[in-house]
């Protein structure tokens, strides 16, 4: 591929994806936590992954359960009982929501936010891929850089064959229908700090997302509300400053509630 550099910008990028350094980078994102979460595939197995010709895109990570006897062999992940361990972590990863998919697939101004903000709109990744510019920038946060970006991936050829792959391996593509989810927190963005009474951290990002708020790790004037927690400390001081709204987690649940 030619290399890209876009008018306003002064990096020089590789969009091959078959560049083996790209290729390995790209895979170690996409199994990233934010993205598909496969634990125990780190870099230096996906290089060697990648070195020995068995990754050749992000989709060949679930072709590997095909080469198991092969790959305890030669050791390249471990023994059996490792590699057992992460094939399974990959199959397992098939079941994931559509947004770490989309999140994990690399596509540029698309991360884990963004693609959970995509996927409240659309009912699959195959309606994703058929939407044009004009429909997306009708979403709340998507410009016109972003959406360009999202129809330039999904129209790349090689692109649409990795799809593909993912639907033939059995990757889940389709959001839950049967999730409900109110829009009690709507056009909220909510800041959590501190140390949590009940709730985890990650449970209440996810009852923030799942009930039309945005969960955010810094204070600043957009932010509408902060969920107070003891040693809060520096943001609780910034909300303060700016007159932020601020909830104890039972205020809070207490608003989901209403």
């Amino acid at each position: 591929h030619k290399l890209v550099k876009d008018e306003d910008e002064v990096d020089i990028r590789c969009v091959n994806p078959n560049c083996p350094v790209q290729l390995s980078r790209t895979i170690s994102y996409f199994v990233s936590i934010d993205c598909m979460n496969i634990k125990g595939l780190g870099n230096t197995i996906i290089d060697y992954l990648v070195e020995e010709g068995y990754l050749k895109s992000y989709a060949d990570i679930y072709k590997l359960k095909e080469y198991r006897e092969e790959l305890i062999e030669k050791g390249i992940i471990g023994k059996e009982k490792n590699t057992d361990k992460i094939l399974e972590a990959i199959e397992e990863s098939k079941n994931n929501s559509p947004d770490k998919l989309l999140a994990g697939l690399g596509i540029r101004n698309v991360g884990k936010a963004t693609a959970k903000d995509l996927m409240k709109h659309f009912n699959s990744i195959e309606d994703l891929e058929k939407t044009s510019i004009d429909e997306l920038v009708q979403i709340k946060d998507i410009g016109n850089t972003t959406a360009e970006c999202i129809v330039e991936f999904f129209t790349d050829q090689q692109n649409k064959a990795i799809i593909q792959q993912f639907r033939e391996y059995g990757v889940n593509m389709e959001t839950d229908q049967n999730k409900t989810v109110s829009k009690s927190l709507d056009g909220q963005i909510i800041v959590v700090t501190g140390t949590l009474p009940t709730l985890g951290r990650k449970e209440i990002v996810s009852l923030i997302e799942e009930n039309g708020g945005k969960s955010t790790g810094s204070v600043s004037k957009k932010t509408t509300m902060l969920d107070k927690k003891e040693k809060a400390g520096s943001k609780l001081t910034k909300a303060q400053e700016l007159g932020i709204k601020i909830v104890s987690e039972e205020e809070f649940l207490d608003m989901l509630n209403n």
